[in-house]
C-alpha cells in the first residue's frame, strides 16, 4: 500500500468557485442565495481509501448549511455526499471531512454547495489516503480499444489519439495511471510546482511510455516552464522510459513579456513568482541529471538549445501567448523527428485564445496538419515523410 497526498491552496487555479470571491489566500463566500462554492481540482486517484478535507479560515465565521461531495469523471459519478453544518466544522477544527473508498478514478472533484444564506472562507482542499493497487504498471492493453483503423491518415494516427483521449476522458485509465509507480514518482517530484492538469500529465505519460519509444531517438523540449514542475515530471519519466533522452526547459523565469493587447488575455509580468536558483537547487537535490533550465527569451535561447540537442521527439508548448507559441513551433520544427509529437497544453483554456490562433495559423492553415488528439490537450504529429537532419 502506498500513501497518497494532495493539497491545494485556495489560490491554486485547479480549485474553482461560482459564488465565491477569490482572494490571495482564500475563497471568500458570502451569499444569501446559495450556489456552488467550490469545485475541483480534477485529480486521478488509484483505488484505495481516502479522506477529502475542506479547510476553512478560523478568522471568518462559518455560517449556514452546505452539501459536500466527492465526484469523478467530470461530475458524472458521485462517490459520496454528506451534509456539512457549522457544528461539524467547528468541532472538526474548522474543517469539513468526508471519507470514502473507491476503485481507480479520474477527474476527481471535491465540491461544496451552499444552501441559502452562507458565509465562510475556504483556505485549502486536501485528499489523503492509502492506495491499494500495489506496484502494477500500466500496459498498452489498459487503453481502450476503439472502432477506428490503426493507420496513418492525413499525417497522424487517430487510432492512437482516440485510445488515449477516450481512455482518459471516459474510463478509469486516469486512476490506473495514478497508481503506476513510474507516474507516481514523477508526479511526487513535480509536486505543487506544476499547474498542468492531471489528465494532461497522464497523457504525456502515455506518450512517453508507449509512443515516443516507437520513434527515432531524440530529446524533449518545453517552451514555458513556469516553476519547472512539468519539466521535472518529464525528466523523471525519461530516466526510466527513455534512457539517454534529455529535457531542456525554456522560460524567462521572470514572467511573461511582450504580450499583445489584440490577442493575448495575459499581461506582462504574469507568472513571475519563480525562484530559479531554488528550482535548480531542488533539481540537483533530487538527483535529476537529464534536465536543463535555460533562462531568457525564446528568441535569445531556443536556437542554441535545439541545435545542441539535435533531434527532438516531443515539444511541450505551454507558453500561452500567440507570438511565443508561434516562435516555439517554428524554431523547433526543423529538429523534430518524423512522427514526433507537438503537445499544446492550453489551446482550449478560456484565456489562451492566442495559443489557439498560432496553431490555427501555422499548423493547420500554413502547414496543413491535422490534430491526432483533442482531449485533454491538442496533439499534432510532425510529417512522417520528413527527411531527418544530419
Amino acid at each position: 500500500m502506498t500513501k497518497i497526498s494532495h493539497r491545494f491552496l485556495a489560490n491554486d487555479p485547479r480549485l474553482k468557485t461560482v459564488i465565491g470571491l477569490r482572494e490571495p489566500n482564500a475563497i471568500r463566500l458570502a451569499t444569501a442565495d446559495g450556489g456552488c462554492a467550490l469545485y475541483g481540482p480534477y485529480v486521478s486517484l488509484p483505488g484505495g481509501s481516502y479522506e477529502a478535507v475542506i479547510r476553512f479560515g478560523p478568522d471568518t465565521p462559518y455560517h449556514g448549511t452546505a452539501t459536500m461531495d466527492v465526484c469523478a469523471s467530470l461530475g458524472n459519478e458521485i462517490v459520496i455526499r454528506q451534509l456539512v453544518t457549522p457544528d461539524q466544522v467547528v468541532s472538526g477544527d474548522m474543517a469539513a471531512r468526508i471519507g470514502f473508498t473507491c476503485r481507480p478514478l479520474s477527474q476527481v472533484e471535491v465540491r461544496l454547495y451552499a444552501e441559502g444564506k452562507f458565509s465562510a472562507a475556504i483556505e485549502s482542499v486536501e485528499i489523503e489516503g492509502v492506495a491499494q493497487d500495489g506496484l502494477r504498471r500500466v500496459s498498452i492493453s489498459d487503453l481502450p480499444e476503439v472502432g477506428v483503423e490503426n493507420v496513418i491518415r492525413k499525417g497522424r494516427n487517430l487510432h492512437d489519439g482516440y485510445r488515449r483521449a477516450i481512455g482518459l476522458g471516459n474510463t478509469d485509465l486516469g486512476g490506473r495511471i495514478a497508481a503506476d509507480p513510474d507516474f507516481r514518482r514523477a508526479r511526487e517530484l513535480a509536486g505543487s510546482r506544476t499547474i498542468v492538469g492531471e489528465s494532461n500529465l497522464a497523457n504525456i505519460f502515455l506518450l512517453m511510455k508507449f509512443y515516443l519509444p516507437r520513434l527515432a531517438s531524440g530529446h524533449i523540449i518545453e517552451f514555458g516552464s513556469y516553476k519547472g514542475g512539468s519539466a521535472i515530471f518529464m525528466a523523471a519519466l525519461a530516466e526510466t522510459l527513455l534512457p539517454g533522452a534529455q529535457v531542456i526547459a525554456l522560460d524567462t523565469f521572470s514572467g511573461m513579456q511582450d504580450t499583445e493587447r489584440a490577442v493575448d488575455a495575459h499581461r506582462d509580468g504574469d507568472f513571475s513568482d519563480v525562484n530559479l536558483a531554488e528550482l535548480r537547487q531542488y533539481v540537483d537535490d533530487i538527483g535529476l541529471r537529464n534536465l536543463e533550465f535555460v533562462q531568457g527569451r525564446f528568441e535569445e535561447t531556443a536556437l542554441a538549445g535545439v541545435q545542441q540537442k539535435g533531434r527532438l521527439v516531443l515539444a511541450h508548448i505551454d507558453c500561452d501567448l500567440r507570438a511565443a507559441v508561434a516562435y516555439a513551433y517554428d524554431i523547433s520544427k526543423p529538429y523534430m523527428v518524423p512522427g514526433g509529437y507537438w503537445v499544446f497544453d492550453d489551446a482550449f483554456i478560456p484565456d489562451c485564445a492566442g495559443e489557439a490562433e498560432a496553431i490555427e495559423d501555422l499548423l493547420i492553415r500554413r502547414d496543413e496538419l491535422n490534430s491526432e488528439q483533442l482531449y485533454p490537450h491538442y496533439v499534432f504529429r510532425e510529417p512522417f515523410d520528413k527527411t531527418l537532419r544530419e
